[in-house]
């Protein structure tokens, strides 16, 4: 096993290499700082306990990804046992064959080819942790890790037509959380 670095895998190079990563994953699937920075410390013991028992079957990073959701879903489901809270259903803005119940209005220019300034970037963030857990954690790994949708059903354990639906569903939400941004000015 070796680091993007070649070097072995020791716990001080998976620290050094992967820790940004993890925490950045946790930390969008979390939407919060201190339950990113528990989820992270819980992978990174994890990985430094069963380092010697990674066979190498898969990339470290997939195994990696892998460790890192369970994590943060691990640290979500004790979060939410500790808080109850009633949360808006997002399925009451569609229909029952899945399609948005009002006028969804087309963007004059697709966000991803602006180039992000560090506002646009910040309202996508925000905008991001704002979506209900279930549709923000195949957003995440979908459209911000770039995971294909069997890796993100696997590691969910979720079929892949529901992967497939929410993702669908979480980037309608993305679009109108975002559309007043970017709808185009009458003059």
């Amino acid at each position: 096993m070796v680091s993007p670095t070649d070097e072995p895998l020791t716990p001080e190079v998976v620290f050094r290499d992967y820790v940004p990563r993890v925490y950045n994953l946790a930390r969008r699937m979390l939407n919060n700082d201190a339950d990113a920075e528990d989820a992270t410390q819980d992978v990174l013991l994890q990985v430094v306990r069963k380092l010697d028992t990674f066979r190498g079957d898969a990339a470290f990073t997939t195994w990696l990804h892998r460790v890192t959701v369970n994590a943060a879903l691990a640290v979500r489901r004790k979060r939410n046992r500790r808080e109850e809270h009633r949360v808006h259903d997002p399925l009451e803005n569609f229909t029952e064959e899945g399609q948005h119940s009002g006028f969804v209005r087309p963007w004059p220019k697709l966000p991803d080819n602006m180039v992000l300034d560090s506002e646009q970037h910040q309202l996508i963030e925000e905008a991001i942790g704002k979506l209900p857990e279930t549709y923000r954690d195949v957003f995440v790994l979908a459209d911000v890790q770039q995971l294909p949708n069997a890796e993100i059903a696997e590691s969910l354990g979720l079929s892949l037509s529901a992967v497939k639906s929410r993702l669908h569903r979480a980037r309608l939400m993305m679009r109108d959380a975002l559309s007043r941004h970017y709808e185009e000015r009458l003059s």
